[in-house]
């Protein structure tokens, strides 16, 4: 019995060494591999020949001998199809390496989206100026009287929503740092909550007495940038204190394999402030009924509108490119104006120079997002009001507008009128199809292609392609399994990933989408490292890929760490009195080792992560995909 039990002993022991060594001989494998060049392509040319379309044929057609141009540019009109089949078949065709960053000769992205943006001025410009005449008279002939009395009525409907003037009290604690980069004339590329926190602040000159109180609000912040205490307990900050920019830098990320998408990287205290605005203005708006924390109300209203055709969806083309100015200040009350226009860049640096300003507020702004939102809503339920249209069924989010198809027509005029374009090959009012916040549906069919956003060569990039294309089968399926044409797609980025991966590395469909590889309880069962609880209860563990933040931050100092520490958590009270007893029980050196692991878990965005792999991660109840089928 004793020799017995001995060897199970030693069997157990010898497992978990062999486990740890697969494990660590995994990680290596993980953090070292490239995927095959071409493999893009290859899973590409799988897929066009599997849906087997004289449309996705001409795609393939077209992959094959090098006309890329030509492929990503191709479209699908949904009113050329009866059948929604068909028609996704056609569309997933044509969408699967749209917005791909591939590189096409001839074709420079960012020189297109720069021209798009100037384009977006000149029509800011053209705008403020039939702003201005119809503030000084809005009964000039030349103005539509339809037009004019929807413009009317809403500054009335934005006025109910926002109140006469912003709460300044709840707009000092709703402002925020955002996760993204700002812009600094000595620094570039900082993002997390430390170097944020430590950095001697960006702003606009207009904004440098208000930033001045805003940071002497949290007197950490206060201290760190002040490194000192010579002021007192409390620092007061000075202009001086401040790195003075003259406004926002335009920069370009990706968008399509066509055209990049403009977007500006606002000074760091202007972004802080912009935020709590935004925050203002979406809980006005959550008081009427506008929920931008969801958007599926405006994704059942576009089921709905392709099965019974009574709702419109509206797309505009760069819609917060073409917010002006002067429509701003029509339409908003003047003290909310003054707040906004203090706190937004008037100056954008590109191409080397700056320059004014036509638009109101970009793409980076952090209320341009609720601004617009504001805007259409406005304007969208003020056409219902002048047409007696019930308004209730008006949805907006963002340049997303949901509207009842009997004030198509008007509204159209009056966008116009207002500046913006209407994108026509965006915007469905008849037939069958109607797309608006990411589904797209026909005849009440889901049939949102699955958009390949990537060059996949890291092994997380070949995850999210692979469950990519099982989850957009499993839509195909109606749930119930897995369309068994984008089976050899599926296989095909498979055989991409080497075998120790792709075997270990399994997740079920509930996982996130670059954990590993999703699949079915019976397919997971290849992996040793995919095993039920062992306490008996419930729920599946397994290994999870996933994204960290990267190490190596910049030189830290005491402030700066105590600083970041308390803005997360809060300062004063209880926990204050804490962490001052510890600091004067500890040197500044063992204070910073205990903030360490802390500070670097703050926030970044996916392009500052690192991957890591966690072994006996735990998902739960295991989420299955269904059979090919």
């Amino acid at each position: 019995m004793k020799r017995s039990r001995v060897t199970h002993r030693k069997s157990k022991s010898s497992s978990a060494v062999r486990r740890k060594r697969d494990l660590g001989n995994l990680k290596s494998l993980l953090e070292t591999y490239r995927a095959p060049k071409g493999t893009l392509y290859r899973v590409a040319t799988d897929l066009y020949e599997s849906l087997n379309t004289p449309i996705s044929l001409s795609c393939e057609i077209l992959l094959r001998y090098g006309e890329i141009e030509q492929l990503v540019r191709k479209a699908v009109v949904p009113h050329d199809y009866n059948t929604a089949f068909r028609f996704a078949d056609d569309y997933q065709a044509v969408s699967f390496l749209k917005k791909a960053p591939i590189k096409i000769e001839g074709v420079d992205p960012e020189a297109a989206a720069k021209k798009k943006f100037w384009q977006s001025e000149e029509e800011c410009k053209e705008t403020n100026r039939r702003i201005r005449s119809f503030a000084r008279n809005p009964l000039n002939p030349g103005v539509n009287p339809d037009v004019a009395r929807v413009i009317t009525l809403a500054i009335e409907k934005i006025a109910s929503v926002l109140g006469p003037a912003p709460d300044l009290r709840e707009w000092l604690y709703a402002c925020r740092f955002g996760p993204g980069a700002f812009n600094h004339t000595q620094v570039t590329g900082l993002t997390s909550l430390y170097d944020k926190l430590q950095v001697r602040p960006s702003v606009c000159n207009e904004l440098v007495d208000v930033a001045a109180l805003l940071v002497t609000s949290q007197p950490q912040w206060a201290r760190s940038i002040a490194d000192s205490e010579e002021y007192g307990f409390w620092p007061i900050l000075r202009a001086s204190d401040f790195d003075l920019v003259p406004g926002n830098r335009v920069t370009f990320v990706p968008k399509t394999a066509v055209v990049d998408r403009a977007i500006a990287i606002e000074p760091l205290m202007n972004i802080y402030a912009q935020l709590g605005i935004g925050a203002l203005m979406r809980r006005k708006l959550n008081r009427f009924g506008i929920d931008l924390s969801d958007q599926t109300p405006n994704q059942r209203a576009a089921l709905l509108g392709s099965k019974d055709g009574s709702l419109a969806t509206i797309d505009l083309s760069s819609a917060s490119d073409t917010v002006s100015k002067e429509l701003v200040r029509l339409l908003l009350p003047d003290r909310w104006h003054f707040l906004l226009d203090l706190c937004r860049s008037k100056v954008g640096f590109l191409d080397e120079q700056w320059f004014k300003y036509e638009k109101f507020s970009s793409m980076g702004n952090g209320y341009t997002f609720e601004l617009e939102t504001l805007i259409f809503w406005s304007l969208a339920t003020s056409v219902c009001t002048s047409l007696n249209v019930e308004a209730d069924e008006v949805l907006t989010y963002g340049d997303d507008i949901v509207v009842p198809v009997a004030a198509y027509d008007l509204l159209k005029r009056v966008l116009t009128f207002c500046g913006f374009s209407f994108n026509e090959l965006k915007s469905f009012r008849m037939g069958p199809f109607r797309e608006s916040c990411g589904k797209d549906y026909f005849n009440g069919i889901d049939v949102r292609p699955f958009f390949q956003k990537e060059l996949p060569n890291e092994i997380e990039d070949l995850f999210r392609l692979a469950n990519g294309l099982r989850m957009l089968a499993h839509r195909r399926s109606d749930l119930s399994g897995c369309d068994c044409r984008l089976r050899n797609a599926w296989d095909s980025v498979l055989r991409a990933i080497p075998r120790p991966i792709r075997e270990a590395c399994r997740v079920p469909a509930h996982a996130g989408d670059s954990d590993g590889i999703k699949v079915n309880w019976d397919e997971a069962q290849v992996s040793p490292f995919v095993i039920s609880n062992k306490d008996g209860w419930q729920g599946h563990f397994g290994l999870r890929y996933q994204a960290a933040p990267l190490e190596g931050l910049q030189p830290r100092n005491l402030l700066g760490i105590t600083a970041s520490l308390l803005y997360r958590l809060g300062d004063g009270g209880k926990l204050a009195i804490q962490l001052g007893d510890f600091l004067s029980n500890q040197d500044a050196t063992r204070w910073a080792e205990v903030l360490e692991d802390f500070v670097s878990a703050s926030p970044r965005q996916e392009r500052g992560c690192t991957y890591r792999l966690r072994a006996d991660a735990f998902y739960g109840v295991w989420t299955d995909l269904g059979p090919w089928m």
